[in-house]
């Protein structure tokens, strides 16, 4: 497990309760020294709860990669780049490296690895959503109202998915298999809620701790959300990949919550928790992240299938204003990417069988 978010923490304490063996590194000592210390988190959430025993936990890279079977990283993906050109020396062609969520960057790190001269993992994955909602409340402590119920997840290469899936669904049985990464990719809540969420309340978050997920949710933002996820849904139907598309209205309404990413009562809990009332800024990740390379990565895609997405352009050039830099420039586009001009077809092959990289 790679790296201090709320969602390692949560991963890590969740996986270890389950009976898994789970080495945790982070980077920084002192923001890690009370679990270096103890080795245990204690993790308070939705169907468990305890104190979690890890079996090591550790700021050394190359003890923690060495002899695992699933390298799990539940990191932004602003961090997937130098993080795979660290880890390049100490991965093993026996193992699965699986992104959380990923946001494409299956692809990412893959190349960075290759590009660092390492050897690349067997397969790498990738998730659409987290498997939890969750926040530390202490330096060892998280919690975690909400799990996942469906965890669409993509291969890359999608042609070891059946074996790759096989062995990640012994961690989290609520995969739900996608095609291939370009799959997962595009089911990506976060890259459709968050970018509105924090246009659309700006004024709010710059005045102090808000819940943009509470009274920042209002009846006309959320038509906003819809329209962005309208346009996600039609680039996936460009590209030829099929239902269930995870629509967020089976998040928004209560009826259609079971066929959702989190199941029946999730905005409920994620509310009633308050942990989401909290100081943000314009820089969070839920713009650096969310809309520089998600929601630039959806209206790129867009441009290249001919998809019409003018709410989600619009919210990346007024996120871009926010900022005062241009977002679109700098996303993780499909130029960007070298996934330009090929079509359809020829795309859709490359996420299949790995291009040059396998």
């Amino acid at each position: 497990m790679l790296g201090g978010s709320n969602g390692a923490y949560a991963a890590a304490a969740d996986l270890a309760l389950s009976g898994h063996r789970i080495r945790l590194w982070r980077r920084s000592a002192a923001d890690f020294e009370p679990v270096l210390r103890s080795g245990r988190i204690r993790i308070e959430g939705d169907g468990v709860s305890g104190e979690a025993v890890l079996e090591r936990a550790t700021t050394d890279l190359k003890e923690v990669l060495d002899g695992a079977e699933v390298v799990l990283v539940p990191l932004p993906a602003t961090a997937q780049e130098d993080l795979a050109a660290r880890c390049a020396p100490y991965l093993a062609s026996d193992q699965v490296v699986l992104l959380i969520p990923g946001t494409l960057g299956s692809l990412v790190f893959a190349r960075a690895v290759k590009q660092a001269g390492g050897t690349l993992p067997w397969a790498l994955a990738e998730t659409g959503t987290l498997p939890y909602l969750a926040r530390k409340v202490g330096p060892a402590t998280v919690r975690a109202p909400v799990k996942a119920a469906n965890l669409p997840t993509g291969v890359f290469p999608g042609e070891r998915s059946t074996q790759a899936l096989s062995l990640l669904s012994r961690l989290y049985p609520s995969i739900r298999p996608c095609c291939d990464a370009l799959d997962a990719a595009l089911t990506n809540a976060g890259t459709v809620i968050h970018p509105p969420l924090v246009l659309l309340n700006a004024g709010p978050i710059e005045a102090g701790r808000y819940d943009i997920h509470a009274s920042g949710t209002t009846a006309g933002i959320l038509r906003v959300i819809y329209a962005v996820d309208a346009e996600r849904i039609r680039i996936r139907e460009a590209l030829g990949y099929p239902a269930p598309h995870y629509e967020l209205a089976t998040y928004y309404e209560e009826a259609r919550a079971a066929e959702g990413l989190y199941g029946r009562g999730a905005k409920q809990k994620l509310v009633r928790s308050g942990l989401w009332n909290e100081r943000l800024t314009l820089d969070h990740r839920y713009v650096s992240e969310d809309v520089a390379l998600g929601l630039t990565l959806f209206t790129s895609l867009a441009a290249a299938v001919a998809v019409e997405a003018p709410v989600s352009r619009a919210v990346v050039t007024l996120s871009s204003a926010l900022l005062g830099r241009d977002l679109q420039a700098s996303g993780r586009t499909v130029e960007r990417l070298g996934l330009s001009g090929p079509g359809v077809p020829a795309l859709r092959e490359l996420f299949r069988s790995g291009g040059d990289l396998f």
